[in-house]
């Protein structure tokens, strides 16, 4: 039995007193408790090793972990749209044995380079996710059972999700938002998780949202500007968590003045979880930490680097880069998120943008943050990307991304931005691309455009 044995009783006990309560609904199926219980303790007889599943039903994910918490083994899961060479490479970070389907038998794992950490003997079994690697090396994390049900329960409290409401999730399942603050969180609420990862389209998420009496939406910006301009529904959400990249104030404002819903902001990592939640619609605030997680900006109150320390046991994350096997978030101190933020007095967290994003200029400090602020505001930028590339005597020099409604006029954009920014702070390089690249959540990708002006894609 897993280290975390009170999240598979509260299943069971859900299963034995509301047999037919849907526990996971797709658009393919409704998964009950009852028979949710019935697979995962199929499934975890046949449990052994470390697997890695590649599943994108949020009810094959619900039944894999389930499964994995009974039988008190490691759990990879990948991302199904992979290629085959991200897959190899995650299971091969992992340190997986074989790859379990769900709908087929086992088969062995790709081969595995010499690289990634091998975990240290009676290191607690833990869920693994591999992360977008939009900052940097692409690297796979491993979360101890008891921290991921755990830091999902605290987060359902937060949510105030009671046993029978429902949750709504956009996110595809195998990424951390979708599956611990959504699947992992409603399961330990004894509520319904509805998956609306397939379609998450204005008209998809409204009759959803009608026809199961969502309480909480969780999605991202994106899609809530996508949503704002026609999401006509009769059944009101209590609460839309916006998560995976800051809010823009032009679309909270262009949300509250076209649907009026209550969102607030959720803060959180693959490496550590769900750490804050904003229940009160505070604008630019991430909100307050949840429960089992102590948060601090250093130095405090910021601007500073964002630390954070959470209850229980340490997790692991494997590195492709030089770094393999590293281990954060110990419990005798706090590990930095790689963020930078301010507390307000109230204890609620702003963020500010990525460590990274605070280039060297000629010995001077460019914050990212302030040169994107700075091109949003020109009418022709739609949004925008800045980053350091290397320069002609080792500085950095400032080149700006920047997707366009109209036909950029870069004579007047540079004139616009010398009216705002110091000299050094304007960028030198500035690339118009259709889109800006993005993972799934709308996170951006440095990572991408980094490497498209080493390779040359952007002349």
């Amino acid at each position: 039995m897993s280290d975390a044995p009170w999240f598979v009783d509260a299943l069971a006990e859900v299963a034995r007193r509301h047999p037919g309560r849907p526990a996971v609904v797709t658009a393919e199926e409704i998964l009950t408790y009852a028979e949710l219980m019935r697979r995962a303790e199929r499934l975890a007889s046949r449990l052994g090793g470390r697997p890695a599943v590649l599943a994108r039903c949020a009810a094959r994910v619900a039944e894999a972990v389930t499964a994995a918490t009974i039988a008190d083994v490691p759990l990879l899961v990948g991302d199904p749209k992979a290629s085959e060479a991200e897959r190899t490479r995650a299971a091969a970070l992992f340190r997986a044995d074989h790859i379990l389907p769900l709908d087929a038998e086992p088969v062995r794992a790709p081969h595995r380079p010499e690289q990634g950490g091998t975990p240290e003997p009676g290191s607690p079994a833990g869920l693994g996710l591999s992360t977008s690697g939009s900052e940097g090396w692409p690297k796979c994390v491993e979360r101890p059972w008891a921290a991921v049900t755990a830091n999902s329960r605290a987060f359902a409290e937060a949510l105030e999700l009671s046993e029978g409401e429902t949750l709504a999730c956009t996110t595809p399942p195998h990424h951390s938002y979708a599956l611990c603050g959504g699947i992992v969180t409603t399961l330990t609420a004894g509520a319904t998780y509805v998956a609306l990862d397939r379609q998450p389209g204005p008209r998809t998420v409204a009759a959803a949202l009608d026809r199961r009496r969502v309480a909480v939406l969780l999605s991202v910006p994106l899609l809530y500007r996508w949503f704002s301009a026609g999401l006509s529904t009769r059944q009101r959400p209590r609460l839309c968590v916006s998560a995976g990249a800051p809010l823009p104030p032009e679309d909270r404002q262009r949300w509250t003045a076209t649907v009026g819903w209550p969102i607030g902001e959720h803060y959180g990592t693959s490496e550590h979880g769900m750490l804050t939640l904003d229940t009160e619609s505070v604008p630019g605030s991430v909100g307050r930490p949840l429960a089992g997680v102590t948060l601090g900006v250093d130095p405090a109150p910021g601007p500073g680097d964002v630390v954070v320390r959470c209850a229980g046991p340490a997790t692991r994350v494997h590195t492709g880069g030089p770094s393999t096997g590293v281990t954060v978030g110990a419990p005798d101190g706090p590990t930095s998120t790689g963020d930078i933020g301010r507390l307000d007095t109230d204890g609620r967290l702003y963020l500010l943008g990525r460590r990274g994003g605070t280039l060297n200029v000629a010995g001077n400090k460019v914050s990212t943050v302030e040169v994107e602020e700075a091109l949003r505001l020109f009418p022709a930028v739609r949004e925008c990307a800045v980053v350091g590339a290397p320069g002609a005597v080792g500085d950095q020099e400032v080149v700006a991304f920047v997707e366009t409604g109209h036909e950029l006029d870069h004579r007047s954009l540079v004139s616009f931005l010398r009216g705002r920014l110091a000299p050094y702070k304007v960028p030198t390089r500035i690339v118009v691309v259709d889109r800006l690249p993005r993972n799934p959540n709308g996170k951006l990708l440095r990572s991408e455009l980094l490497r498209g002006l080493a390779d040359g894609t952007w002349r």
